[in-house]
């Protein structure tokens, strides 16, 4: 493969790009941000990859695959989802053989086998991704235009492949036009509101995400594109924002001045630190975040949280009896204490 290179819609598949032993070297914005823990661990987990898909995970890909359809080939031919929701009959109870039992994995072997190049889901997830893409196309009349617009003009699940200063690099589209690259964010309830998004943004780090993927577009195409998060609520009424990332990632002057932002700085540093660890062929672990002594060492020094050294100075009162001399007790504590 000549580097760049910029696959076409779905010519590599999702498991491919992200698991794939032909992809192993190239680093993803996951990786990247992996050195956040360490680099240690960010070695380790681009050459242990261990990710297992949970029901999270499969809503996500379920949702994201029926917006790939969308975007490119202007419906859903291309989603290769179906449900196997109807499990066969034991003659003799009338209910359903459990998914354990050989007559239900036979009957799922067999479906699966009827139904190729088809990946198989729970029935209401196939129906909450129609129901949260049926919201973004037509449920707001603020919205759902500039929506339609970008499904109309853009292109979907592109694998992008470089190399950076000796790294190797690779990130992946949800959809991206001539200007501008969207990234699709399932969230909870209420998350989508402009004033409560930055909790999702910190939490799993989508503006170094963002930063990374406009910095090597850049880099790729010599044009510095605007990014936008579309986040959507996965539960009723499956509401949505869209959301530029210019505050958290790359301020794009009308004059073509780019200004680095929060996460923009983030991604420089996490990308600086992994070319110094490929240049030296050493991942240090935790003790990177330790700056050295004037003998090198690099020992770290735990502090004290403020909470808990204002808890560790409180006082006890005890109640005081008659008969005791209160000089005389203060005397004695303060004696047995110098002792």
């Amino acid at each position: 493969m000549n580097l760049p290179h910029i696959s076409l819609p779905n010519e590599i598949s999702n498991e491919e790009y992200h698991r794939g032993e032909a992809y192993r070297e190239y680093i993803s914005s996951t990786i990247l941000k992996n050195y956040r823990v360490s680099p240690k661990y960010a070695r380790w987990a681009q050459l242990n990859p261990t990710e297992k898909q949970t029901p999270a995970m499969m809503e996500g890909s379920v949702y994201h695959d029926l917006l790939s359809s969308l975007v490119n080939k202007g419906d859903e031919s291309e989603w290769g989802w179906i449900s196997f929701d109807q499990p066969p009959i034991n003659p003799k109870t009338g209910q359903p053989y459990g998914e354990n039992t050989q007559a239900y994995q036979t009957e799922l072997s067999m479906f699966t086998r009827e139904n190729p190049g088809k990946q198989i889901c729970p029935g209401y997830m196939l129906q909450l991704a129609q129901d949260m893409v049926g919201e973004l196309l037509n449920g707001s009349r603020e919205l759902s235009t500039d929506i339609r617009q970008l499904i109309k003009i853009g292109k979907a699940e592109q694998s992008h492949f470089l190399e950076y200063q000796d790294g190797l690099f690779k990130y992946r589209t949800d959809l991206k036009t001539a200007k501008k690259l969207i990234d699709w964010k399932k969230t909870r309830l209420e998350c989508p509101r402009f004033d409560q998004f930055h909790k999702i943004i910190i939490e799993y780090g989508y503006h170094i995400s963002a930063a990374m993927y406009q910095f090597f577009e850049h880099e790729i195409t010599g044009v510095w594109k605007k990014f936008y998060w579309v986040a959507q609520e996965n539960e009723p009424p499956f509401d949505f924002m869209i959301l530029d990332s210019s505050e958290w990632t790359w301020e794009i002057g009308r004059g073509g001045e780019v200004i680095p932002k929060a996460g923009a700085l983030e991604f420089i540093k996490l990308l600086e630190q992994h070319l110094l660890c490929l240049e030296e062929n050493y991942w240090p672990g935790y003790s990177v975040f330790c700056p050295p002594d004037w003998k090198g060492h690099r020992i770290g020094v735990p502090e004290v949280p403020g909470w808990y050294q204002k808890q560790s100075s409180y006082s006890f009162y005890h109640k005081q009896h008659k008969h005791h001399d209160t000089k005389q007790i203060d005397s004695d504590s303060e004696s047995r204490i110098a002792v």
